[in-house]
This record gives structure tokens, C-alpha cells and sequence, in this order.
């Protein structure tokens, strides 16, 4: 029985035919696999991610959820999905003449004859000058804190930070150095041929490190950074510097009061005036209908010297900054309420009003003026000498590095001699003060190490 069993197997496999591969399966089953491949390649890190959380999802509620719950839950999970993908990705600052957004390692350069604009909206906001090039190094997420990194390459830009960047770091980095912004207005320039970075503020404070050591450059100063070096002993910004710095007030959005005085050592002079004051608004029909009737007022009392027309058109501007306490409102009116207080013959009350503005805006870049004005109301029109002295002491003390503190050292007779820095980058001119505030120039003649021999 096993035998024949035996035989009929062998007779069977010996009459087998090898089977052949259809001619089509290969090529078909290569076509499926590798078009399958390429739709997952193509995959974003959102779909792959959504995609796999709706079939987790389907293999583990499918059998209990009616299909409209279960649809409603899946498009909840793909939001949730989505909105962290979307928040983690880098906030890309705006070109404003191109309109372009710049990535992590976007390289922008300006030409001979322009500047540009890169603003990303209530964080801050830059200006290329000319001859610049600029790259992006870092950028913080759209939502929550991080840090943006610009490397300044060559060339002088102008940095603006907001209010809606607290909590978040901004650097510039240069060849020399990085300046690290403590929300803050300030101006950063790097040059090849002379291998120095200077950096200037014009409000808050920046910290500047160069060579492994840390400065602290606050408002109204500057520093340099030779290569290989650390930064220099910061010092007083001159007038003409200041000058150059008010750019960082137009970039990005329009003031909507501004005060009409020159950014000159005598500006207090300016506000007491009082000065004119403008007012606009980026958006039309959206000035407060209390201050155009304070300037009509303001307009009477002037045609007709009614001074009972001018304390009613105080009353109405001390209304406006009392409702409207955003900075841009408030700020430049309490300053120019003081300044018309005096103009109307109310010096007690303009005093008054500048120090509530100093209790308020102890920080605010227009502090000093404030300050100053005091000292002028108790010289001039109530011939206190003492609190006059006092007065002008404050300016001194409380913001040495200021347009004012130049005009009290002159008006007090104070003679006072800029410090030098220890040392000085090879060929490089500095710029220091005299007992008289002219420009002295000093120039280094070693070659490549410290030495405190001048010409």
C-alpha cells in the first residue's frame, strides 16, 4: 500500500509543469509600490502626522462611534494637530518694499542708494542702511518665547523692539561681537575694512559682549568692539549721533502725537516754548473728537489772547491723556501740558505736571527733558535758585548720558571731561569732549596692542 502510494507521488511530480509569472504581475505590482512610496514621500510632518492619528483613532473607536461623532472627533484632533505644527513654526519677519517673508538663513543686502524695512508686526521692526547685508540666523516660534538671531555681516541697521517681544531674546551678531537687546532701540554697524562693531542706543539697554566679556550700554551710549577685543568703556552719545538715531522712531508705524522739537541739546528751550505739537493717526476719522476741540481752543485763545481759553483747552488735553493712556497719546500730551501750563502763566502747576510725568514715565526717553523743565520753571519764573540747582542736580544724576545733561553741564559752568577708553583699535579716530563741549579728536599710533600714547 505505502509503495504504490510511493509511485503515484513520484508520477505526479514528475509530470508537474514549472509555473511562469504572468508577464504583467511584476511591473504592475512594482507600479502599486513604488507610486504608493512616493505619496508618502510626499507627505508633509502634518499630514503624516494627522494621518496617523486618524488611523489610531478609527482602529480604536471605530466599532463604538456613531460616524458623525467620530467625524466631529477626528477634524477636533487634526485642529489640535495643526495649530501646534503652525505655532512651532518660525515667525517670518516682512520686506515691506518687496513683500516677501525672509526664512531661517535668508541673506538680504542693500544697495549704494536704498534701505529696507523688515518689520514682523507688534515684535519689532528693522531698517537696513545702505551698503548693508543681513542674514537670518534664528527666529522665534509664532506663538510663546524663543529668540531671533540676525548676523550682521556688513553695514549699519536699526533695531526696534516692542512691547509684544517681552520674554523672547534678539541678537545681532557680528564678526566682532553680539549685541543682545534688553527691549530697546538701538543701532548696530560692522565694518570689514576697519574690523570694528559699534553700537548705539537710543533707548533701553543692550548687552554688548565681545572677546568673552560683557558691557552694559544703556540709553544714550555707545560702545565699539575690536576685533579680538573686548568692547570699549561705553560713553555719551554727541548730539549729531542722536540725530542719526531718531530714524528708529519711523520705522514700522507713524506716531500719532508728536512733539516738534529738535533732538538738540537745547530741546527743553524748544518744549517751554511751547513747542508745535502734531497729530495724526494711521487710520482716518480715528483722533478723539475732545482733541480737536482742545485745538480749536488752543486756536481762540491764541487769536484773541484769551488766557481763560487756554487753561480750558489744558483741561481738555489733561482729559485726552487721562483716557487714552497708551504711550503714544499720553506721553508727548502731558509733556506739552506742562510746557503750556508755563506758557499760561501757571508755572506751579506746569511743575506739577512735569513731575507726575516723571512718577509715571520714569523710563520714558523724554524723562530728562522733564526734568530739565522743572529746573528751568524754578530759575525763570519763580527765582528759586536752590530747587533750581536741585532741579538741574537730578538731570545729572538721573540721566548723565542725556541731550539735557550737555545743556545743564553748559548752563551750570561744569566742566567736565569725557573719559577716554582704555585703549584704541590701530588707525581709528575717536571723537571725545573738551571742557567747552567742542570735538577734540584723538588718534592711536601703535600697531595691534594697548598703548595709551595719543597724539
Amino acid at each position: 500500500m505505502n509503495n504504490k502510494v510511493l509511485e503515484n507521488f513520484d508520477l505526479i511530480m514528475a509530470n508537474l509543469k514549472p509555473i511562469e509569472a504572468s508577464p504583467g504581475f511584476d511591473f504592475e505590482f512594482r507600479r502599486r509600490f513604488e507610486a504608493a512610496v512616493r505619496e508618502r514621500c510626499a507627505e508633509t510632518a502634518f499630514e503624516r502626522i494627522a494621518r496617523r492619528a486618524v488611523e489610531t483613532f478609527n482602529s480604536a473607536f471605530a466599532p463604538k462611534i456613531p460616524v458623525l461623532i467620530r467625524s466631529a472627533a477626528m477634524f477636533l484632533i487634526l485642529a489640535v494637530i495643526g495649530s501646534g505644527i503652525y505655532f512651532a513654526q518660525p515667525a517670518k519677519p516682512l520686506m515691506l518694499a518687496k513683500a516677501q517673508y525672509l526664512h531661517i538663513g535668508s541673506i538680504v543686502s542693500t544697495g549704494n542708494l536704498s534701505r529696507l524695512d523688515i518689520v514682523l508686526s507688534g515684535k519689532y521692526a528693522i531698517r537696513l542702511k545702505k551698503n548693508t547685508t543681513l542674514r537670518v540666523a534664528n527666529l522665534t516660534p509664532r506663538r510663546g518665547r524663543g529668540k531671533a538671531v540676525f548676523e550682521l555681516i556688513e553695514g549699519t541697521m536699526l533695531v526696534s523692539v516692542e512691547k509684544g517681544f517681552k520674554g523672547s531674546e534678539f541678537f545681532v551678531d557680528t564678526k566682532e561681537g553680539s549685541a543682545r537687546a534688553l527691549g530697546t532701540k538701538f543701532a548696530v554697524s560692522a565694518s570689514r575694512e576697519e574690523k570694528i562693531t559699534d553700537v548705539s542706543v537710543l533707548e533701553g539697554k543692550v548687552e554688548v559682549e565681545g572677546g568673552k566679556e560683557l558691557v552694559l550700554v544703556k540709553a544714550g551710549q555707545k560702545t565699539e568692539i575690536p576685533l579680538g577685543k573686548s568692547p570699549l568703556v561705553p560713553q555719551r552719545l554727541v548730539e549729531s549721533e542722536w540725530l542719526a538715531l531718531e530714524e528708529l522712531y519711523q520705522i514700522g508705524k507713524k506716531p500719532q502725537v508728536v512733539l516738534l522739537v529738535k533732538n538738540t541739546p537745547d530741546r527743553v528751550r524748544q518744549l517751554l516754548a511751547p513747542c508745535p505739537i502734531y497729530i495724526t493717526d494711521e487710520k482716518p476719522r480715528e483722533i478723539p473728537k475732545t482733541l480737536e476741540e482742545a485745538l480749536v481752543k488752543i486756536e481762540e485763545a491764541i487769536k484773541t489772547g484769551d488766557n481763560q481759553k487756554h487753561l480750558e483747552a489744558i483741561g481738555l488735553l489733561e482729559r485726552i491723556a487721562s483716557e487714552r493712556p497708551e504711550a503714544s497719546y499720553a506721553t508727548p500730551l502731558t509733556l506739552y501740558i506742562g510746557a503750556y501750563y508755563s506758557y499760561a502763566g501757571e508755572p506751579k502747576k506746569a511743575i506739577e505736571t512735569f513731575k507726575g510725568f516723571l512718577a509715571e514715565y520714569p523710563d520714558s526717553p523724554l524723562a530728562s527733558i522733564a526734568q530739565a523743565a522743572i529746573g528751568v520753571i524754578y530759575e525763570e519764573d519763580l527765582n528759586d535758585e536752590a530747587k533750581a540747582k536741585e532741579a538741574y542736580s537730578s538731570v545729572l544724576n538721573k540721566y548723565p548720558n542725556s541731550l539735557e545733561a550737555i545743556w545743564v553741564e553748559d548752563r551750570l559752568k561744569i566742566k567736565k571731561l569725557a573719559k577716554l577708553p582704555k585703549y584704541l583699535a590701530p588707525g581709528r579716530v575717536y571723537k571725545s569732549e573738551d571742557d567747552e563741549h567742542e570735538a577734540v579728536y584723538r588718534k592711536m599710533l601703535f600697531a595691534g596692542r594697548e598703548n595709551k600714547n595719543f597724539c
